[in-house]
Order: structure tokens, then C-alpha cells, then sequence
């Protein structure tokens, strides 16, 4: 008799996406032995709480955010805030809050920055 195919894929109980197992973390007490949400979708669940946003004003970002404000790609968006206030500022691409992160948030080394691809 033919072994059952292992499931390869799962899909995420926040963002209903099917996506391969890698992308979850693991937990022996689930079936499959991963998590029911996916790795980006936790990490979003855990900074609305670190920021004190409420599930109905993230929700309100993702929709009113459909990609990046700053490269326009609209690979999944990350919670962006003021390093200095804690305040949020909106969704941006992870690429560009490490840009912003790396820069520290320093507007003059960004333009510096601008001035020397400019060169």
C-alpha cells in the first residue's frame, strides 16, 4: 500500500496565502509539526503589539498601503516607525526600513547619500 503524500504547503491562517512549510516556524503540538501562521504574518501580529496597534488600524494600513511608499515594490510591507519617538510612521518595504535603519533615520545622511549616486 502506497504511503500518503506528505503535505509540502500549508496556508496561513492570517494572510490565507498557501505557502511551502519553510515559511512557517516550527511546533511539535500542530499537525505538520509548524505553526498555522506564517513567519511574516507573526512577525506583523507581534509588532502591532509591540506598537500598541489595534488589529483594525493595521488592517487600515495594509489597505491603504498597497506597496512601498518609498521603491513602490509590493513584496510584503513591515511596520515602520520613529526610532527616536517609537511612533509609527506606516508600511514600507523591509528593504527600505533597513535602508532608513542603517541611515538612522538621519535625513542628512540620506541626501548624502542621494548626492553621492548623483555623482
Amino acid at each position: 500500500m502506497p504511503q500518503p503524500a506528505i503535505a509540502q504547503s500549508r496556508v496561513c491562517s492570517d494572510c490565507k496565502t498557501d505557502k511551502p512549510l519553510s515559511d512557517f516556524t516550527s511546533d511539535k503540538a500542530r499537525p505538520l509539526g509548524k505553526s498555522y501562521i506564517c513567519k511574516p504574518c507573526k512577525s506583523a501580529r507581534n509588532k502591532k503589539q509591540k506598537y500598541g496597534l489595534s488589529d483594525h488600524q493595521y488592517q487600515e494600513m495594509v489597505r491603504t498601503t498597497p506597496h512601498c511608499p518609498i521603491c513602490g515594490s509590493e513584496e510584503p510591507l513591515v511596520i515602520d516607525h520613529d526610532h527616536s519617538t517609537q511612533e509609527v510612521r506606516g508600511l514600507i518595504c523591509n528593504h527600505c526600513n533597513l535602508v532608513l535603519g542603517h541611515a538612522r533615520d538621519s535625513i542628512e545622511t540620506l541626501k548624502n547619500a542621494i548626492a553621492y549616486l548623483e555623482q
